[in-house]
Protein backbone atom coordinates (compact mmCIF):
# COMPACT_ATOMS: atom_id res chain seq x y z
CA UNK A 1 0.00 0.00 0.00
CA UNK A 2 1.47 3.33 -0.46
CA UNK A 3 2.39 5.55 2.18
CA UNK A 4 0.41 8.87 2.35
CA UNK A 5 2.22 11.86 2.42
CA UNK A 6 0.83 14.12 5.60
CA UNK A 7 -1.31 17.11 4.66
CA UNK A 8 0.17 20.46 5.21
CA UNK A 9 -2.01 22.30 8.07
CA UNK A 10 -4.27 24.95 6.74
CA UNK A 11 -2.46 27.24 9.17
CA UNK A 12 0.87 26.84 7.53
CA UNK A 13 3.59 29.20 9.43
CA UNK A 14 5.89 30.85 7.30
CA UNK A 15 8.86 30.24 8.77
CA UNK A 16 9.71 26.82 6.32
CA UNK A 17 8.60 29.22 3.20
CA UNK A 18 11.09 31.71 5.09
CA UNK A 19 14.06 29.36 5.05
CA UNK A 20 13.60 28.40 1.96
CA UNK A 21 13.51 31.98 0.19
CA UNK A 22 16.88 32.67 2.60
CA UNK A 23 18.22 30.09 0.91
CA UNK A 24 17.26 30.99 -2.70
CA UNK A 25 18.54 34.62 -2.12
CA UNK A 26 22.16 33.25 -0.33
CA UNK A 27 22.98 30.77 -3.30
CA UNK A 28 21.93 33.51 -5.81
CA UNK A 29 24.08 36.11 -4.09
CA UNK A 30 27.35 33.61 -4.53
CA UNK A 31 26.34 32.44 -7.87
CA UNK A 32 27.14 35.84 -9.36
CA UNK A 33 30.64 36.79 -10.75
CA UNK A 34 32.48 39.26 -13.13
CA UNK A 35 32.13 38.39 -16.38
CA UNK A 36 35.03 39.22 -19.39
CA UNK A 37 32.09 40.14 -21.72
CA UNK A 38 30.98 42.93 -19.16
CA UNK A 39 27.82 41.41 -17.49
CA UNK A 40 27.66 40.50 -14.38
CA UNK A 41 27.16 36.72 -14.53
CA UNK A 42 25.63 33.51 -12.54
CA UNK A 43 26.41 30.58 -12.38
CA UNK A 44 24.32 26.86 -11.85
CA UNK A 45 26.16 25.98 -8.77
CA UNK A 46 26.79 28.86 -5.88
CA UNK A 47 30.44 29.55 -4.85
CA UNK A 48 32.15 28.44 -8.59
CA UNK A 49 32.10 24.82 -7.31
CA UNK A 50 30.53 23.38 -11.06
CA UNK A 51 29.76 24.76 -14.49
CA UNK A 52 31.65 27.61 -14.50
CA UNK A 53 29.83 29.27 -17.17
CA UNK A 54 26.59 31.75 -17.87
CA UNK A 55 24.33 28.69 -19.14
CA UNK A 56 20.90 30.33 -20.64
CA UNK A 57 18.18 27.83 -19.14
CA UNK A 58 19.92 27.74 -15.76
CA UNK A 59 19.69 31.71 -15.36
CA UNK A 60 16.27 31.60 -17.22
CA UNK A 61 15.19 29.64 -14.05
CA UNK A 62 17.08 31.80 -11.83
CA UNK A 63 15.38 34.81 -13.56
CA UNK A 64 11.88 33.33 -13.80
CA UNK A 65 11.70 32.19 -10.33
CA UNK A 66 13.24 34.94 -7.77
CA UNK A 67 13.61 37.72 -9.75
CA UNK A 68 13.55 39.68 -6.54
CA UNK A 69 16.88 38.79 -6.30
CA UNK A 70 18.52 39.53 -9.38
CA UNK A 71 18.63 43.49 -10.86
CA UNK A 72 16.42 44.26 -13.58
CA UNK A 73 20.16 45.74 -15.15
CA UNK A 74 22.10 42.41 -14.74
CA UNK A 75 18.89 40.56 -16.33
CA UNK A 76 18.67 43.17 -19.42
CA UNK A 77 22.68 42.90 -19.94
CA UNK A 78 22.48 39.26 -20.46
CA UNK A 79 19.70 39.52 -22.74
CA UNK A 80 21.48 42.08 -24.64
CA UNK A 81 24.82 39.83 -24.80
CA UNK A 82 22.94 36.36 -25.66
CA UNK A 83 21.72 38.50 -28.54
CA UNK A 84 24.99 39.55 -29.78
CA UNK A 85 26.07 36.01 -29.40
CA UNK A 86 23.16 34.28 -31.28
CA UNK A 87 24.88 33.53 -35.20
CA UNK A 88 24.20 34.39 -38.28
CA UNK A 89 22.28 31.10 -38.89
CA UNK A 90 20.59 32.05 -35.83
CA UNK A 91 21.70 29.65 -33.46
CA UNK A 92 21.55 30.60 -29.42
CA UNK A 93 24.31 29.99 -27.04
CA UNK A 94 24.15 27.07 -24.67
CA UNK A 95 26.54 28.91 -22.42
CA UNK A 96 29.06 31.45 -21.89
CA UNK A 97 31.67 30.58 -20.34
CA UNK A 98 33.92 32.20 -17.62
CA UNK A 99 36.48 33.02 -20.07
CA UNK A 100 34.51 34.17 -22.51
CA UNK A 101 33.85 31.78 -24.75
CA UNK A 102 30.33 31.22 -26.69
CA UNK A 103 29.52 27.57 -27.24
CA UNK A 104 26.23 26.08 -28.96
CA UNK A 105 26.70 22.16 -28.53
CA UNK A 106 26.34 20.67 -25.04
CA UNK A 107 26.95 16.82 -26.41
CA UNK A 108 26.42 15.19 -29.46
CA UNK A 109 27.10 16.80 -32.45
CA UNK A 110 24.48 18.89 -33.06
CA UNK A 111 23.73 22.71 -30.97
CA UNK A 112 21.47 21.90 -27.67
CA UNK A 113 17.74 22.47 -28.93
CA UNK A 114 16.39 23.96 -25.50
CA UNK A 115 18.31 27.25 -26.02
CA UNK A 116 16.45 29.30 -28.15
CA UNK A 117 13.36 28.32 -26.18
CA UNK A 118 15.16 29.30 -22.88
CA UNK A 119 16.03 32.68 -24.46
CA UNK A 120 12.06 33.29 -25.28
CA UNK A 121 11.68 32.37 -21.83
CA UNK A 122 14.14 34.75 -20.32
CA UNK A 123 12.95 37.85 -22.71
CA UNK A 124 9.37 37.15 -21.14
CA UNK A 125 10.56 36.95 -17.24
CA UNK A 126 12.33 39.94 -17.25
CA UNK A 127 9.07 41.66 -19.01
CA UNK A 128 7.05 40.40 -16.12
CA UNK A 129 9.45 41.53 -13.43
CA UNK A 130 9.42 45.63 -14.93
CA UNK A 131 11.71 45.35 -17.77
CA UNK A 132 12.12 47.68 -20.24
CA UNK A 133 9.69 47.55 -24.20
CA UNK A 134 12.31 49.11 -25.52
CA UNK A 135 14.82 45.54 -25.47
CA UNK A 136 11.83 44.12 -26.56
CA UNK A 137 11.44 45.64 -29.97
CA UNK A 138 15.43 45.88 -30.62
CA UNK A 139 15.51 42.04 -30.05
CA UNK A 140 12.29 40.31 -31.09
CA UNK A 141 13.66 39.60 -34.52
CA UNK A 142 16.35 37.57 -32.96
CA UNK A 143 13.92 36.04 -30.65
CA UNK A 144 12.30 34.60 -34.03
CA UNK A 145 15.66 33.56 -35.73
CA UNK A 146 16.65 31.83 -32.93
CA UNK A 147 13.13 30.02 -32.62
CA UNK A 148 12.88 28.77 -36.26
CA UNK A 149 16.55 27.35 -35.66
CA UNK A 150 14.84 24.56 -33.49
CA UNK A 151 14.48 20.78 -35.50
CA UNK A 152 10.73 20.38 -35.75
CA UNK A 153 8.57 17.69 -37.08
CA UNK A 154 7.05 19.52 -39.87
CA UNK A 155 3.78 17.87 -39.52
CA UNK A 156 2.86 17.85 -35.93
CA UNK A 157 5.51 21.12 -34.43
CA UNK A 158 6.50 18.89 -32.04
CA UNK A 159 10.59 18.86 -31.41
CA UNK A 160 12.10 16.14 -33.21
CA UNK A 161 15.53 15.05 -32.42
CA UNK A 162 17.06 12.77 -35.23
CA UNK A 163 17.54 8.99 -33.63
CA UNK A 164 21.16 8.93 -36.01
CA UNK A 165 22.34 11.65 -34.38
CA UNK A 166 21.59 11.72 -30.57
CA UNK A 167 22.39 15.33 -28.75
CA UNK A 168 21.39 17.55 -26.25
CA UNK A 169 17.65 18.41 -26.52
CA UNK A 170 16.64 19.71 -22.84
CA UNK A 171 19.48 20.29 -20.53
CA UNK A 172 18.47 18.61 -17.63
CA UNK A 173 18.73 15.16 -19.68
CA UNK A 174 21.75 16.20 -21.93
CA UNK A 175 23.65 13.11 -21.57
CA UNK A 176 20.40 11.29 -22.10
CA UNK A 177 20.01 10.11 -26.10
CA UNK A 178 15.23 10.81 -26.12
CA UNK A 179 15.19 10.85 -30.12
CA UNK A 180 12.23 11.08 -32.37
CA UNK A 181 8.90 13.37 -30.89
CA UNK A 182 10.65 14.97 -27.40
CA UNK A 183 8.13 15.68 -25.43
CA UNK A 184 10.16 18.31 -22.58
CA UNK A 185 11.41 19.97 -25.78
CA UNK A 186 8.02 20.20 -27.16
CA UNK A 187 6.41 21.48 -23.93
CA UNK A 188 9.20 24.38 -24.25
CA UNK A 189 8.46 25.23 -27.88
CA UNK A 190 4.91 25.09 -26.73
CA UNK A 191 5.64 28.00 -23.97
CA UNK A 192 8.05 29.82 -26.60
CA UNK A 193 5.38 30.20 -28.92
CA UNK A 194 2.96 31.31 -26.80
CA UNK A 195 5.58 33.79 -25.61
CA UNK A 196 5.94 34.79 -28.89
CA UNK A 197 2.79 35.29 -29.64
CA UNK A 198 2.51 37.59 -26.30
CA UNK A 199 5.16 39.43 -27.79
CA UNK A 200 4.47 40.21 -30.79
CA UNK A 201 1.09 41.45 -29.60
CA UNK A 202 2.75 44.08 -27.50
CA UNK A 203 4.85 45.28 -30.44
CA UNK A 204 1.12 45.35 -32.87
CA UNK A 205 2.85 42.57 -35.31
CA UNK A 206 -0.27 40.99 -35.05
CA UNK A 207 0.17 38.58 -38.29
CA UNK A 208 3.12 37.39 -35.99
CA UNK A 209 1.24 37.19 -33.05
CA UNK A 210 -1.62 34.98 -34.76
CA UNK A 211 0.89 32.95 -36.53
CA UNK A 212 2.36 31.79 -33.50
CA UNK A 213 -0.81 31.43 -31.32
CA UNK A 214 -1.77 29.00 -33.96
CA UNK A 215 1.95 27.15 -33.82
CA UNK A 216 1.06 27.19 -30.04
CA UNK A 217 -1.93 24.96 -30.53
CA UNK A 218 -0.99 23.10 -32.79
CA UNK A 219 1.56 21.72 -30.17
CA UNK A 220 -0.62 21.45 -27.65
CA UNK A 221 -2.82 19.35 -30.00
CA UNK A 222 0.05 17.40 -31.27
CA UNK A 223 1.08 16.37 -27.56
CA UNK A 224 -1.41 13.12 -28.05
CA UNK A 225 1.15 11.34 -30.47
CA UNK A 226 3.00 11.40 -26.71
CA UNK A 227 0.44 10.33 -24.22
CA UNK A 228 0.48 6.65 -22.67
CA UNK A 229 -2.68 5.26 -21.84
CA UNK A 230 -0.73 2.17 -20.46
CA UNK A 231 1.10 4.83 -17.78
CA UNK A 232 -1.32 7.45 -17.74
CA UNK A 233 1.73 9.66 -18.27
CA UNK A 234 3.41 11.07 -21.60
CA UNK A 235 6.41 9.32 -22.86
CA UNK A 236 9.90 11.42 -22.91
CA UNK A 237 10.69 10.47 -26.86
CA UNK A 238 8.90 8.53 -29.49
CA UNK A 239 12.00 6.55 -30.99
CA UNK A 240 14.58 6.19 -28.30
CA UNK A 241 14.11 6.40 -24.52
CA UNK A 242 9.80 5.59 -25.47
CA UNK A 243 8.88 5.77 -21.82
CA UNK A 244 6.90 7.36 -19.39
CA UNK A 245 8.74 10.62 -17.99
CA UNK A 246 7.78 11.77 -14.84
CA UNK A 247 8.96 15.10 -15.00
CA UNK A 248 7.64 15.99 -17.90
CA UNK A 249 4.41 14.96 -17.68
CA UNK A 250 4.33 17.28 -15.17
CA UNK A 251 5.48 20.18 -16.49
CA UNK A 252 2.72 20.03 -18.79
CA UNK A 253 0.40 20.03 -16.40
CA UNK A 254 1.83 23.06 -14.79
CA UNK A 255 2.52 25.03 -17.72
CA UNK A 256 -1.29 24.55 -19.24
CA UNK A 257 -0.80 22.49 -22.29
CA UNK A 258 -3.18 19.88 -20.94
CA UNK A 259 -7.01 20.65 -21.00
CA UNK A 260 -8.16 19.66 -17.40
CA UNK A 261 -8.97 16.44 -17.53
CA UNK A 262 -6.09 15.36 -19.04
CA UNK A 263 -4.15 17.16 -16.34
CA UNK A 264 -5.95 16.11 -13.23
CA UNK A 265 -5.29 12.31 -14.91
CA UNK A 266 -1.48 13.14 -14.99
CA UNK A 267 -1.80 14.57 -11.58
CA UNK A 268 -3.57 11.44 -10.00
CA UNK A 269 -1.13 9.08 -11.80
CA UNK A 270 1.92 11.28 -10.04
CA UNK A 271 0.33 10.84 -6.83
CA UNK A 272 -0.82 7.51 -6.80
CA UNK A 273 2.99 6.31 -8.51
CA UNK A 274 5.28 8.53 -6.17
CA UNK A 275 6.55 5.94 -4.46
CA UNK A 276 8.47 5.31 -7.67
CA UNK A 277 9.67 8.15 -8.17
CA UNK A 278 10.29 10.33 -4.82
CA UNK A 279 13.41 9.74 -2.77
CA UNK A 280 13.65 12.89 0.15
CA UNK A 281 10.97 14.90 -1.71
CA UNK A 282 13.18 14.68 -4.65
CA UNK A 283 12.45 13.73 -8.35
CA UNK A 284 13.41 10.71 -10.18
CA UNK A 285 13.08 11.61 -14.11
CA UNK A 286 11.75 7.87 -14.45
CA UNK A 287 9.42 5.58 -12.54
CA UNK A 288 11.40 2.81 -10.44
CA UNK A 289 12.92 0.65 -11.50
CA UNK A 290 13.86 2.29 -15.30
CA UNK A 291 16.87 4.02 -16.53
CA UNK A 292 17.40 5.47 -19.43
CA UNK A 293 17.38 3.07 -22.47
CA UNK A 294 19.87 5.20 -24.71
CA UNK A 295 22.69 7.97 -23.39
CA UNK A 296 24.37 10.39 -25.95
CA UNK A 297 27.20 10.19 -23.04
CA UNK A 298 28.37 6.69 -22.08
CA UNK A 299 31.01 6.85 -19.58
CA UNK A 300 30.88 6.33 -15.87
CA UNK A 301 29.17 8.86 -14.38
CA UNK A 302 26.18 8.63 -16.80
CA UNK A 303 25.87 5.02 -15.88
CA UNK A 304 22.68 3.60 -14.36
CA UNK A 305 22.19 5.34 -11.26
CA UNK A 306 24.62 8.45 -11.31
CA UNK A 307 23.48 11.82 -12.55
CA UNK A 308 20.81 11.87 -15.11
CA UNK A 309 20.26 8.03 -14.97
CA UNK A 310 18.45 7.20 -11.73
CA UNK A 311 18.84 9.72 -8.97
CA UNK A 312 16.30 12.02 -7.60
CA UNK A 313 16.32 15.88 -8.19
CA UNK A 314 14.90 18.51 -6.73
CA UNK A 315 14.39 20.96 -9.72
CA UNK A 316 11.53 19.17 -10.80
CA UNK A 317 9.88 18.97 -6.67
CA UNK A 318 7.92 22.32 -7.51
CA UNK A 319 6.43 21.02 -10.46
CA UNK A 320 5.42 17.70 -8.64
CA UNK A 321 4.20 20.00 -5.88
CA UNK A 322 1.83 21.74 -8.24
CA UNK A 323 0.27 18.50 -9.44
CA UNK A 324 0.03 17.04 -5.96
CA UNK A 325 -1.87 19.84 -4.84
CA UNK A 326 -4.43 19.19 -7.58
CA UNK A 327 -4.99 15.22 -6.96
CA UNK A 328 -4.59 15.96 -2.85
CA UNK A 329 -4.95 19.52 -1.64
CA UNK A 330 -2.21 19.81 1.36
CA UNK A 331 0.17 16.91 -0.08
CA UNK A 332 2.20 19.89 -2.61
CA UNK A 333 3.18 21.64 0.17
CA UNK A 334 3.67 19.15 2.57
CA UNK A 335 6.29 17.63 -0.40
CA UNK A 336 7.70 21.61 -0.62
CA UNK A 337 8.09 20.89 3.57
CA UNK A 338 9.88 17.96 3.65
CA UNK A 339 12.20 19.23 0.60
CA UNK A 340 13.40 21.92 2.78
CA UNK A 341 13.81 19.87 5.94
CA UNK A 342 16.21 18.12 3.88
CA UNK A 343 17.70 21.23 2.87
CA UNK A 344 18.63 22.27 6.09
CA UNK A 345 19.80 18.43 6.79
CA UNK A 346 22.07 18.04 4.12
CA UNK A 347 22.74 21.14 2.16
CA UNK A 348 21.28 21.31 -1.63
CA UNK A 349 22.52 19.13 -4.54
CA UNK A 350 22.21 18.83 -8.04
CA UNK A 351 21.00 15.34 -7.49
CA UNK A 352 21.00 13.04 -4.50
CA UNK A 353 20.51 9.23 -4.65
CA UNK A 354 20.33 6.16 -2.51
CA UNK A 355 23.68 5.04 0.17
CA UNK A 356 24.97 8.67 0.52
CA UNK A 357 24.95 9.75 -3.69
CA UNK A 358 25.56 13.50 -4.07
CA UNK A 359 26.14 15.61 -7.09
CA UNK A 360 27.26 19.03 -7.47
CA UNK A 361 26.56 21.41 -4.30
CA UNK A 362 24.80 24.50 -3.80
CA UNK A 363 22.59 23.81 -6.85
CA UNK A 364 20.64 27.16 -7.95
CA UNK A 365 17.43 25.49 -9.78
CA UNK A 366 17.31 22.95 -6.61
CA UNK A 367 15.88 25.23 -4.93
CA UNK A 368 14.59 28.22 -7.31
CA UNK A 369 12.34 25.75 -9.09
CA UNK A 370 10.60 24.81 -5.99
CA UNK A 371 10.85 28.42 -4.38
CA UNK A 372 8.86 29.27 -7.53
CA UNK A 373 6.16 26.99 -6.86
CA UNK A 374 5.70 27.47 -3.02
CA UNK A 375 5.09 31.08 -4.25
CA UNK A 376 2.57 30.13 -6.92
CA UNK A 377 0.79 28.11 -4.48
CA UNK A 378 0.67 30.82 -1.79
CA UNK A 379 -0.42 33.29 -4.24
CA UNK A 380 -3.29 30.75 -5.62
CA UNK A 381 -4.41 29.69 -1.73
CA UNK A 382 -5.05 33.66 -1.05
CA UNK A 383 -7.36 33.94 -4.21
Amino acid sequence: MTPAIPTAPKSEPDSCFATLQGRVAYLIGHARRPHPLGVTSYTPAAFGEAYPALYVRDFTYMAESAPEFIPLGHQSAIIALLATRVSPEGLCPERISNDGEVIYVCHGERPAADSPLFFAKLVRAYLRHGGEVALLAEIFPVLERAFATVPVEASTGLVWIDPSHPHTAYGFTDTIAITGRHLFCSLLRFEAAEILAGLAGRLDRHEAAERYTAEAARIRASLEHLWSPEHGLYLAGSVDCRQADVWGSAYAGVIGALDPARCRLVADTLYARRERFLLRAQVRHLLLPEFWQRRVVVAEWTEPGTFQNGPYWATATGWMAEMFELAAPGTGIALLRELVADFEANGVWECIGPEGYARVANNLSSACLPYAAWKKLREAAVR
